[in-house]
This record gives C-alpha cells, sequence and structure tokens, in this order.
C-alpha cells in the first residue's frame, strides 16, 4: 500500500521528448498510493482516464502507461492522479518534428570504376523551425581496376559529403553552407551516415568520392573522382 505524500514518478522516456509527425510513442508513470483516480491530458486536453471500480484496482506503483501520436509542433504530456481531495500531477515536453522530403540517387563513372549511392537522403524540420538532413551512402573504387592483373592491389577513397541551396551572396559575408563532412577509407568500398544543419527547405546534398588504386600497395596506377547528387525541398 503507498502512503505518505503523493507523488506520480515518470518512467519512461525522459522529458523532454523527441519524435516525428504521426510516430507512435508510449509514456509510462506510476502512483505511489493506491487507486487513484488517474488522468491524462495532452495540451490540457484529457485523452484518457481511469476511475478505480473497486478494491484494489490499482495497487500503488503500478506502471501506468499511454500511447499516442501528435501533429508537428511542441506539446504537453500531463498525468494526473487524484485521492481523497488531493491532486498532483506530472507532466513531459514532447517535441514533435516532421519530415519534410526525402531522396536518393546513384552514379555509375563512365570508366566503370566509380560507384556512389545515395541510399536516402531525408530532410527534417524541428518544432523551433530549423532544418537538418541525415543522408545515408556507400561507395565503391577501383571496379575494374581490380578485376585486373595488377599484384597486390589497394585502393584509397576520399568521401565527401555537402550540402548547399540558393542564397543571395553578400560581399564580404561567408557562405552559410555548413562545412563539408569528410571520410578516409583504406578499402575499394565503405559506406556511411552524414547529418547537415541546413536553411532552407530547398537543398541539394552531394556526394563527392575521390579514389587512388595501387598496385604492389603503393605504386599508384589509377586516380579518379566523380560526384553523386539528390534534390530535397518542397514535394
Amino acid at each position: 500500500m503507498g502512503g505518505g505524500t503523493m507523488l506520480i514518478t515518470l518512467i519512461s522516456p525522459g522529458s523532454p521528448v523527441s519524435n516525428f509527425s504521426g510516430e507512435s510513442r508510449t509514456f509510462k508513470a506510476s502512483v505511489n498510493m493506491d487507486d487513484p483516480i488517474v488522468r491524462w491530458k495532452l495540451d490540457g486536453v484529457l485523452v484518457q482516464e481511469h476511475i478505480p471500480q473497486e478494491y484494489m484496482d490499482l495497487p500503488a506503483n503500478t506502471e501506468l502507461s499511454y500511447t499516442t501520436t501528435a501533429s508537428f509542433g511542441i506539446h504537453e504530456l500531463e498525468i494526473e492522479a487524484e485521492k481523497d481531495g488531493v491532486l498532483v500531477s506530472n507532466s513531459w515536453i514532447w517535441n514533435v518534428g516532421e519530415i519534410v522530403s526525402s531522396c536518393s540517387n546513384s552514379y555509375m563513372s563512365g570508366s566503370g570504376n566509380l560507384y556512389i549511392k545515395i541510399k536516402n537522403a531525408i530532410l527534417f524540420r524541428r518544432p523551433n523551425g530549423t532544418y537538418y538532413v541525415n543522408v545515408d551512402w556507400s561507395v565503391h573504387g577501383c571496379e575494374t581496376f581490380r578485376q585486373e592483373s595488377y599484384p597486390y592491389k589497394r585502393c584509397k577513397m576520399t568521401v565527401t559529403t555537402r550540402v548547399s541551396w540558393d542564397y543571395i551572396a553578400i560581399p564580404g559575408q561567408p557562405s552559410p553552407y555548413p562545412p563539408e563532412q569528410v571520410q578516409e577509407i583504406d578499402s575499394c568500398s565503405g559506406s556511411g551516415s552524414n547529418t547537415l544543419e541546413v536553411e532552407s527547405r530547398n537543398c541539394v546534398i552531394t556526394i563527392h568520392l575521390f579514389v587512388k588504386c595501387f598496385a604492389y600497395y603503393t605504386v599508384l596506377f589509377l586516380m579518379e573522382e566523380e560526384s553523386c547528387s539528390c534534390y530535397l525541398g518542397n514535394p
């Protein structure tokens, strides 16, 4: 049996909470007293209520849960417990972002040596109005070279991820584009994921691949570079 001061403990998740519009989230909490009336309120609106119907219908510290989705924006999910005229509450701040758009693309060089694939690039908007892009990619280099009879083959690749968008340049002002993100890969294939902040909901994500192919580990036989891009913006 519960006793003392009535308290609500938020079990999971921790606050603040982050999700995307339409994404389901389960909230869990407990009350340290038997048989309270429990109410869940989303932005002040009652969405779920439990009123005990018989003795020990809801023992103290029982795990309580509520599952829902929410629209884009910043929300408050509140849980209230009431017993013998005492009312207590606790709440989560729920930040719900949205997926603006996504794109994918692939490119093979004319030589057949380089292959770049943008598996999935997604443009997100946060509740505060800022944007960011997450891109998953894979690359292959020295494909034709590896089929030749050179002994002791080796590849070295540099993958550069960048994002750009239209803007009016101001003389003397730096570009608003975020710094390029560079990965060095000592292999003939690789994959990765990058996240970049952006200032526009219309932007271009580019994966640039620079490859060196070696025989006898150190003798440079091939050097080539290419890029693959895709557009993110309003549907």
